[in-house]
């Protein structure tokens, strides 16, 4: 066959690749139709693409490879903007003013627990004590910032303690990583929860950040887990219960950083019907 007459069935060749790579990706309702023709075309094609030269064979491979690349570009970039809809969608950030990020890297302490490497520091306004969250619930709180990175100290790390609240009575309690000596054994990756008042968490009870002062550094509200077993009674005033991590540590990818919203105007006082109480009183002196 004449070069002429090859490189045009080449062009063909990569163009029909083109097309039916980007119709799969679209989701495109003629993506068979497309692939069907493509096959009664690449049939021919490739037979008299069979006595072709072993350059001209090197440069379609190649160019194959290119387009190959690029849709796996594209699809990773469209499942990242998925995973950013829903975590802006989620009700874990509604109401509240964040900061979209991307996990770059992720490091396993020798002590227990994970820390994670975001794309956004100090140039992008994130500051130390930050709430960092997915779309299902707490990631941790930013320990370092950057300028242009930050790094979060992931939920179940040695040293990590976080207040929450407990099912729909928001009993209060604490949940950390299982300690040395823990009376009860816990699946790899749980959480263990301590209750501070009297009362005992129900299987199936979702834990809540109790929040801090500023917001910092957890706000308030976060979904943190949920119970999946209560220690056995053994007399003791409070029991423990574990708790699955709403997000898996080993799954954390796109993020947010609860940007913290400090209260600008002093808390109005108690309004009160009882004269007695309303009266301003002197101070002794």
């Amino acid at each position: 066959m004449p070069s002429t007459a090859r490189r045009r069935l080449l062009v063909v060749l990569a163009s029909l690749t083109v097309a039916v790579m980007l119709s799969d990706l679209a989701g495109w309702a003629v993506a068979d139709g497309v692939r069907r023709a493509g096959g009664l075309v690449l049939g021919p094609v490739q037979r008299a693409l069979s006595g072709a030269q072993p350059d001209e064979l090197a440069a379609v491979e190649s160019e194959n490879v290119r387009l190959r690349t690029l849709v796996a570009d594209q699809q990773r970039r469209a499942a990242d903007l998925g995973r950013l809809d829903e975590l802006l969608g989620s009700a874990t950030t509604a109401g509240r003013t964040v900061l979209a990020a991307r996990v770059v890297a992720t490091d396993l302490s020798p002590l227990g627990g994970r820390t994670v490497t975001l794309d956004v520091g100090s140039r992008d306004g994130v500051r130390a004590d930050s709430t960092v969250v997915s779309a299902d619930g707490l990631v941790g709180r930013v320990v370092a910032v950057a300028p242009w990175t930050s790094d979060v100290q992931v939920l179940g790390s040695a040293g990590s303690v976080v207040a929450v609240r407990v099912g729909p009575a928001g009993t209060l309690g604490t949940v950390r990583s299982p300690v040395a000596g823990d009376a009860e054994s816990r699946p790899r990756g749980s959480l263990r929860l301590s209750t501070i008042a009297p009362g005992t968490a129900v299987v199936g009870d979702v834990v809540r950040t109790l929040g801090s002062v500023d917001e910092t550094p957890y706000a308030a509200g976060i979904v943190v887990g949920t119970v999946t077993a209560v220690d056995p009674d053994r007399g003791q005033l409070t029991r423990g219960a574990t708790v699955r991590p709403a997000t898996d540590p080993d799954a954390i990818d796109v993020v947010a950083v609860i940007v913290p919203s400090p209260r600008s105007a002093p808390r109005s006082a108690a309004a009160t019907t009882r004269t007695s109480l309303s009266r301003p009183t002197a101070a002794r002196r």
